[in-house]
């Protein structure tokens, strides 16, 4: 728990450094506007491509070399439920800037056939990840239902949560949604319903043998109060 507190500060810290801007930005703000949103993600991953190749390497047995082949790799995940946090400005009534935070845990899993072994062998690596980026948003104003998309993005950290190296990859990043206002509240709380999409390549944790070598989206429905200051 502490190791997975500890790789996430880096990230949060990119929020807390947006949030503590000088006191002339809070003069900004009552002209232009900003939000800040708490919520969760569902996560569901399909792979885009994949380029899946032979792996041949050597095990010493009984002091005999061994030469093995991993065919046939195949990578999915569980699917899951996340939690995301955004801070939003607005310099303009018709688009802003956001910054994310998203957290996700799920199992990496792997099919594959190796020589000397029958079947499909199976590979499962749980896996927290962190999620940091940033997007340009665009939005009309002034109507009931706000509507927005947003394109952006920024970098996944996946991180073996039973030990082991973990691994960065770059990200691009496509939201597109509505806000509903809470009546009642002058505007200021809202309730955001949103599909996102991360696009990447999939990890391996530097596993050369079980590689798919594959591009993927990770599609995730969220729901996130809003509060808009």
């Amino acid at each position: 728990m502490f190791t997975t507190l500890k790789r996430s500060l880096p990230m949060l810290a990119l929020l807390a450094v947006a949030a503590k801007m000088p006191a002339q930005f809070y003069k900004y703000l009552p002209e232009h506007g900003g939000s800040i949103s708490v919520g969760a993600t569902g996560n569901f991953v399909k792979p885009l491509t994949t380029n899946e190749s032979p792996y041949t390497f050597n095990s010493v047995v009984n002091g005999v070399t061994l030469t093995n082949t991993v065919t046939n790799q195949e990578q999915y995940i569980t699917s899951s439920v996340g939690f995301l946090t955004s801070l939003q400005f607005h310099p303009v009534p018709w688009a802003g800037v956001e910054v994310n935070y998203g957290y996700q845990h799920y199992s990496e899993r792997y099919n594959y056939n190796i020589t000397g072994r029958a079947g499909t062998q199976v590979a499962s690596i749980p896996t927290t990840t962190h999620e940091a980026t940033a997007a340009y948003q665009f939005h009309p104003k002034h109507i009931p239902f706000q509507p927005f998309v947003n394109v952006g993005g920024g970098a996944i950290d996946f991180v073996p949560t039973a030990g082991g190296q973990n691994q960065w990859r770059g990200a691009g990043l496509v939201e597109t949604g509505f806000e509903i206002a809470m009546p009642n509240t002058g505007r200021k709380l809202a309730l955001r319903l949103q599909g996102r999409g991360l696009f990447y390549r999939a990890p391996n944790f530097n596993n050369a043998a079980l590689s798919t070598r594959s591009w993927r989206v990770s599609a995730e429905p969220s729901a996130s109060f809003v509060y808009r200051f």
